[in-house]
């Protein structure tokens, strides 16, 4: 065939292959996408809306994973900037809406100590009512603390599943599994122009365990946990309660203004009878004790960093809170977050050889979760 007739019958083939389909062919279609693309305004809390580009990849993720240090948000910051919250700066909000896109001052929070973070070593103590082991320095928890004003998030020992130890020298992987990953871009449009103003990675749905030593966060974390009230060593009833921990670089603190509380049976009611009282009961820094945790299937985890305060689109009908400029991990707020404070070691991801299977080794969080899934494989102890 000449090269004319070459692309004449090309041609043909390909205005064949293209025909609208009718409603009944459409119907009789099946088929998956694996990207899905969503384009929305969303309303922001005292200004403008944002429009909020979204990616989600329709994929399933089984990780089990351990990162030695996740440090974000080492920037320069100027001084005598604020950092407003809670009592006493222990909590730091940071809270004030930029005046503009490129208003690197009002959220620069650099309060010293900002959320409690710079105080001296003696300072650093976790509760007896919450964790039950008395005011224990920090420092002495298993792979200690390393406090940092300087950055907005920074997490060591940080691990993603968990393993569990079969005997005979046999362990068992747990993955955490992650569904529907996404990225999320939001734009400030007001101007005529189009501006990015922050973006966030995320997950639609999370299951399993993580583990972290948390030296310093900015963010949203509302676990719910469960504690015992003791009145001379012995347990006098249970205390359960949703609080938000989060902030703008800190450690962690109770805040009445954003805490549920219930204080049943025995004599708990008595001993804790509000918020006040437990906060009384319990002054020091709440999270960083909590260094395991365990995702029940939340839509809430997501790493987001921005230029302004945002509040970003619904991630399976729940809307998060508003995450602050900076960089920010949101953990909690739909109840999916669980963090038994009196059983919360860091749990143990470490095979018999690391480092930190002899720091970590005695921690199999909760027991077993019947609702984990696991991996068949499993690993031989050869003495190595």
């Amino acid at each position: 065939m000449t090269l004319p007739a070459i692309l004449a019958f090309w041609s043909a083939i390909g205005i064949a292959g293209m025909q609208p389909m009718d409603e009944d062919a459409l119907a009789d279609t099946y088929g998956q996408a694996i990207f899905e693309v969503t384009d929305q305004v969303v309303n922001q809390d005292g200004g403008a809306d944002l429009r909020m580009l979204r990616m989600t990849m329709g994929a399933r993720i089984e990780i089990n994973a351990n990162i030695e240090e996740l440090a974000l948000g080492r920037y320069w910051r100027p001084e005598g900037t604020n950092c407003i919250g809670g009592a006493n700066g222990q909590v730091c909000y940071n809270n004030i809406i930029p005046a503009s896109y490129n208003d690197n001052i009002n959220w620069a929070c650099t309060g010293n100590p900002c959320g409690n973070v710079g105080l001296s070593d003696s300072d650093y103590l976790s509760s007896e009512k919450t964790h039950n082991v008395g005011e224990m320095s920090f420092f002495n928890y298993p792979g200690g603390f390393e406090p940092d004003g300087g950055v907005d998030i920074k997490l060591r020992d940080v691990t993603m599943g968990q393993i569990r130890d079969k005997g005979n020298g046999q362990y068992e992987m747990l993955p955490m599994v992650q569904e529907n990953p996404y990225f999320e871009f939001a734009f400030d449009e007001t101007s005529g122009a189009r501006k990015l103003v922050g973006f966030r990675l995320g997950f639609e749905n999370t299951l399993g365990y993580q583990g972290n030593i948390i030296d310093v966060i900015s963010g949203f974390i509302r676990p719910t946990i469960t504690a015992d009230s003791k009145l001379l060593g012995l347990n006098v009833g249970a205390i359960k309660l949703e609080a938000f921990l989060g902030g703008a670089r800190t450690i962690g603190f109770l805040d009445k203004n954003t805490m549920t509380l219930d204080a049943t049976g025995g004599l708990t009611g008595l001993l804790v009878s509000d918020r006040e009282s437990l906060i009384g009961q319990s002054p020091h820094a709440q999270l960083f004790p909590v260094q395991s945790i365990f995702l029940n299937n939340t839509p809430s985890f997501f790493f987001s960093v921005g230029t302004r305060s945002i509040q970003w689109s619904p991630t399976q009908g729940f809307s998060p809170e508003i995450t602050r400029p900076g960089f920010w991990l949101n953990l909690g707020g739909d109840g999916g977050l669980i963090a038994e404070t009196q059983k919360g070691s860091h749990p143990n991801n470490y095979f018999p050889g690391h480092p930190n299977h002899s720091v970590y080794s005695a921690n199999e969080n909760y027991g077993a979760v019947a609702t984990l899934p696991s991996w068949s494989q499993t690993y031989r102890h050869n003495g190595y």
